[in-house]
């Protein structure tokens, strides 16, 4: 078994969220997307339930609680469970909920995860209430002792009616993101990658999630890149757009977001045997890069540190190495360290790095250099 080390105190900035790296998705008119919202028909439908019925598609696993782009469906505090359910008692207005339909015909919840989890969890037991102010006589009481105390608890919880706003499985990917990014009332953005993982839940989700977790690719990024927003998937997904297409000089057309979206269909398309073959180059050429640099893989250096790591690196020097045999590189490993260090001092490349854009001429022309730079082993 390879020996894995373990993450070096050499200042990593870890890279978290989407605002530790705001360059990467810039665009001339600052959007994931180019589409006129207003020309499109948004068909999204209010669906009224109840409680029990919210509960019961819980149960016959038609709403799903846990999808990979949400957080801990257990953030809320005891006292927050219970305040939650003390409203539902008295019949206070409650948030609408957001669902995603899923080709299946499920539901995912987008907006309504700790709601939900409260509603199923109380039902079921799972806790007593607690810090009741209104209601404080219901305070150490479960679903069932409710049931016995005069008041009709039971079944003002059971009836309470609430609003679920379902999104369709045909809904365009940019009225999505329009979506997310507007109704999330628990106070925390999601990230890009956090909600491409629920459009594109599939084949892409499960294979981005397993190599996020994979030691070589932490040991190969040193740790660089934390695991709780899914900046680690994105990164991943970066070089994985740029290995499934035909010919990036053809097919990438000057919108990275899109890029990006049309890689992870084309992954959940893919038979096990592609996936399996993608999974053996991504482990070989992340065990290869980091024996030849080490450290400074895929980062490029300040005056202070040795940088973070940076996506376009990741993608483009990845993008070499898959494409070169184990037997070419291994042959002039010495040039081709030489050749990062000149890499990362060439102005056009660090120029593209500094002053990111994602329009086709500049994605190609920075891509080249990387190819043509780390493959010279004639003039060393």
């Amino acid at each position: 078994m390879d020996k894995i080390l373990k993450p070096q105190n050499l200042n990593n900035n870890v890279i978290e969220t989407d605002e530790d790296t705001p360059e990467e998705h810039t665009t001339e008119n600052a959007s994931l997307y180019s589409e006129n919202l207003i020309e499109q028909d948004i068909d999204i439908r209010e669906n009224p339930y109840t409680v029990f019925e919210l509960k019961r598609k819980c149960e016959q696993n038609k709403i799903i609680l846990d999808p990979e782009f949400q957080r801990n469906p257990n953030i809320w505090t005891l006292e927050q469970k219970s305040k939650f359910i003390e409203s539902i008692i008295l019949n206070f207005p409650l948030p609408y909920w957001y669902v995603k339909q899923t080709k299946k015909g499920e539901y995912i919840v987008v907006d309504g995860l700790q709601r939900t989890s409260a509603i199923r969890d109380f039902i079921d037991q799972k806790f007593k209430l607690t810090g009741l102010k209104v209601l404080p006589q219901l305070n150490d009481c479960n679903f069932d002792d409710l049931k016995q105390i005069p008041g009709d608890y039971e079944t003002r919880i059971e009836d309470k009616k609430i609003s679920l706003y379902v999104i369709p499985y045909s809904a365009p990917s940019n009225i999505l993101y329009e979506i997310f990014e507007r109704v999330n009332t628990g106070g925390t953005k999601l990230e890009r990658q956090e909600i491409r993982n629920c459009i594109f839940t599939g084949k892409s989700t499960k294979l981005l999630k397993e190599l996020s977790e994979k030691d070589y690719f932490k040991q190969a990024i040193d740790y660089g890149i934390s695991d709780k927003r899914m900046k680690d998937r994105e990164l991943i997904l970066h070089y994985l757009a740029f290995k499934v297409c035909n010919d990036y000089r053809q097919d990438y057309q000057g919108d990275m977001n899109k890029f990006l979206e049309d890689a992870m269909q084309k992954i959940n398309e893919m038979s096990d045997e592609q996936i399996d073959e993608l999974k053996q180059d991504f482990e070989r050429l992340m065990k290869l890069t980091y024996d030849f640099f080490e450290q400074e893989n895929f980062r490029l250096p300040t005056d202070r540190s040795r940088g973070r790591v940076n996506m376009i690196m990741f993608e483009s020097i990845s993008y070499f190495f898959s494409t070169h045999d184990d037997q070419f590189l291994e042959q002039h490993k010495e040039t081709i360290k030489q050749n990062f260090v000149k890499l990362r001092d060439n102005s056009e490349y660090v120029g593209s790095i500094k002053r990111v854009r994602h329009d086709k001429d500049t994605v190609i022309k920075r891509f080249d250099l990387a190819q043509k730079i780390l493959g010279d082993v004639e003039q060393c």
